[in-house]
């Protein structure tokens, strides 16, 4: 499965959010806040100031049913 990288721009129900970080299975933190650590992530932040973590595998399914398309790629692996 291709990753996504920081930087990837996506348009979500016609809202326009970028790839914040990536948050790999098992970090304990992530610039001082706790988040889910059982599987790999992205935190998505939009335009209007709204931040979300999604998992991969979830966000993957998304672009696949058409419900987030991504403007513009940037390709990073997720960190080990």
């Amino acid at each position: 499965m291709k990753t996504f990288g920081v930087g990837t721009v996506i348009e979500d129900g016609g809202k326009l959010g970028i790839i914040a970080a990536v948050l790999p299975r098992g970090c304990e933190s992530f610039e001082g806040y706790q988040k889910i650590n059982w599987r790999d992530n992205y935190e998505i932040r939009y335009a209007n100031s709204m931040v979300y973590i999604i998992g991969i595998p979830a966000f993957h399914r998304m672009i696949e049913t058409g419900q987030i398309k991504i403007i513009k790629t940037e390709s990073t692996p997720v960190p080990s």
